[in-house]
């Protein structure tokens, strides 16, 4: 079972801040940071201050999401920008969470000929890619398939 990532270090840069938060603990899991709306309850990602459904004035409520989701739709991407580690496969993740909640996110751990539509994904934290100008590691969210 591979170790999860709980913590950045000082030679790390995250994608955004924001976004997830690590696990407390290696039996934790790390979380995606949305919002639910206190009127209408429809939850997004990343979060806003505002609901996009109902235009509420109420403000937008955190809430922790993404532990777990399915693969909509992916595919290979061969020829990447700079700093991105080739081949690769980015996929659309449907949430848990919420009524259609999605996110593009990398898929990790996993031959592109063993995913299918439909499958379990467990969200972590990892490398996204280098960054060119100082060649750290960036840091972001990803989704694993969930091995029975």
């Amino acid at each position: 079972m591979r170790k999860e990532k709980t913590a950045f270090i000082e030679d790390e840069i995250l994608i955004r801040e924001g976004l997830f938060v690590f696990p407390r603990d290696e039996s934790d899991t790390p979380r995606l940071i949305g919002s639910q709306c206190k009127k209408c309850g429809e939850v997004v990602f990343p979060k806003r201050n505002l609901c996009v459904m109902c235009d509420a004035d109420e403000v937008m409520e955190e809430v922790f999401i993404g532990e777990h989701g399915t693969l909509h739709t992916y595919t290979v991407v061969r020829i990447g920008y700079e700093g991105f580690d080739v081949p690769y496969v980015l996929g659309v993740v449907e949430l848990s969470d919420g009524k259609d909640v999605h996110v593009l996110s990398q898929i990790e751990d996993c031959d592109p000929e063993d995913l299918h539509l439909g499958m379990r994904l467990a969200l972590t934290i990892g490398k996204i890619k280098k960054d060119v100008a100082t060649g750290k590691d960036i840091i972001g969210y990803k989704y694993r398939p969930i091995r029975q």
